[in-house]
């Protein structure tokens, strides 16, 4: 089953993760600190705790995906570093750890492939451009540097863009046939919806308005 996570914030402050000023890259690591902290592991007692280190692995220690972002993938990403070629999956989770912490709102649908091109099909057909289509969205490039990897397509649209979807969807729901799909998109405008009050507030406190930007795992 795939999935498609949509964050609001700018596209700056994602391209400046990479890299980060000192208090900025301080500020990421509390958020990957909070999100990576292993899970507590209960203290083995009797002969098996006391045999633990002539094993490879200690008994009972967590086994750790590959892909599974560390903090040190969290330091490689703020100081800017090169990223060896079997931790870019790694990284690409840790850029979204720190993504949905620094967000102003966040959603999630539920799509495959073949339930993406439908849901785009059901909005051209109430006459929505492709423009401002969820496939578009995905394939307009977010020039994070990173190399892509297989499974992963991420992607965002301007600020402007994520209000000209709210509309352009809302006036296609009549058309949409499926009480799916219905739901779905009446979720989704309901979130993007939030992208003028989270502007003000960004404003205020001298950051840039939210931009869409969507983590697609397929």
């Amino acid at each position: 089953m795939g999935e498609l996570r949509l964050y609001a914030i700018g596209i700056d402050e994602v391209r400046g993760i990479f890299g980060a000023p000192p208090q900025e890259a301080e500020r990421l690591r509390g958020i990957a600190t909070k999100v990576l902290a292993p899970p507590a592991v209960a203290q083995k007692t009797g002969l098996i705790g006391k045999l633990g280190p002539i094993f490879r692995r200690v008994p009972a220690a967590p086994v750790m995906s590959p892909t599974a972002p560390t903090p040190h993938d969290v330091d490689v990403l703020v100081s800017g570093a090169y990223i060896p070629p079997d931790r870019t999956a790694a990284s690409w989770r840790a850029l979204e750890v720190l993504v949905s912490g620094s967000a102003w709102g966040a959603t999630r649908m539920a799509l495959t492939p073949q339930a993406l091109d439908d849901l785009d099909f059901a909005l051209a057909r109430g006459g929505v451009s492709a423009a401002v289509g969820l496939r578009h969205l995905l394939s307009s490039t977010t020039s994070v540097n990173l190399v892509p990897v297989p499974g992963l397509t991420v992607g965002y649209h301007p600020y402007e863009k994520a209000l000209a979807m709210a509309s352009a969807y809302r006036a296609a729901m009549p058309e949409v046939k499926t009480a799916e799909q219905q739901e779905m998109l009446a979720a989704l405008i309901s979130w993007l919806d939030g992208f003028r009050p989270w502007a003000d507030v960004a404003q205020s406190l001298a950051r840039p308005v939210p931009d869409l930007v969507g983590f697609w795992a397929h």
